[in-house]
């Protein structure tokens, strides 16, 4: 869906196109340097979280359907990102995952410390991840900020299927399973809702929202919502824990595995980082996710 198809009038937060004003574009840095902050700018270690779901409504598979999500990547935002996503693929490629879903937020808007890595290259290594039923894209608020036309178009041109408000489905055991894109953070539009309100009961699905706040808008039913953008809060301190996530979404959905009223929702920390290229209390991590029907 075009940005013209979305409707003329249609605006960024002020935030958003002062951001977009500040970082210079495109981007053309393919080793992401990041010149004289590079030595506080390491990426802690990552984690693998992992999930095994029991969904009611969903086909009891021969072998659980294996998702990896990955969110957040913010590509440049540490010092040596470009090699730490490329061994990265690796990792995450000896899960033999069933379904890849990236969670959105390629880009790196950070306003200074360089890491200005161009989305071709971005794509580049994310086409070595595979999933061997399905392969699902969405952009997040960082990727709008930056382009959203460029970011689709090179996720595209390497076989990542990019979900703009948009149904994708895949098969797994004989059975067909959509998967619902519903990118951004920042924008409420009535193409989301719509796209949400479509969830019926005899069909499973996987909701792919970049910010949990959607997860208010997903029925009871055999749907599973998957989501990130909120870094896990990105700090979190002894004692006082977690105090800010960068969502509209109540504080208990902003990390993790959720389940409330029968609905299921997984957040994961994402791997990079914003505003900041820091974590505290918060590791990096990708999500291994394993769904099976009762």
């Amino acid at each position: 869906m075009s940005a013209e198809a979305r409707g003329a009038g249609e605006r960024r937060p002020f935030t958003e196109r002062l951001l977009g004003g500040l970082v210079r574009r495109p981007y053309l840095d393919p080793l992401g340097r990041k010149g004289l902050v590079g030595f506080l700018a390491r990426a802690q270690p990552h984690v693998v979280r992992h999930h095994a779901l029991t969904l009611p409504g969903w086909p009891r598979f021969e072998r659980p359907l294996r998702i990896v999500l990955l969110a957040d990547f913010h590509v440049g935002s540490h010092t040596g990102d470009v090699a730490r996503l490329t061994a990265l693929a690796k990792e995450v490629s000896a899960f033999l995952p069933d379904l890849v879903l990236f969670g959105g937020d390629y880009m790196n808007m950070q306003t200074f410390g360089g890491g200005r890595v161009p989305p071709r290259v971005i794509a580049r290594m994310l086409a070595r991840i595979m999933g061997r039923h399905g392969r699902f894209a969405i952009l997040g608020n960082h990727d709008y900020t930056y382009g959203e036309q460029e970011v689709t178009a090179a996720l595209r041109a390497h076989g990542i299927a990019v979900l703009d408000h948009e149904r994708g489905t895949f098969t797994f055991g004989r059975h067909a399973i959509d998967v619902l894109g519903v990118p951004d953070a920042r924008m409420v539009r009535p193409q989301a809702r719509a796209l949400l309100a479509g969830l019926t009961a005899d069909r499973p699905s996987i909701v792919l929202a970049h910010d949990p706040v959607w997860f208010a808008d997903v029925p009871a039913g055999p749907f599973l919502t998957l989501s990130g953008h909120t870094h896990g809060g990105q700090i979190r301190l002894p004692i006082v824990g977690v105090r800010h996530i960068a969502s509209r979404a109540p504080l208990r959905w902003g990390h993790g595995l959720v389940v409330e009223g029968g609905r299921h929702l997984i957040v994961t920390a994402g791997l990079g980082t914003s505003g900041i290229p820091l974590r505290i209390g918060v590791p990096p991590e990708f999500v291994v996710i394993e769904v099976t029907g009762p």
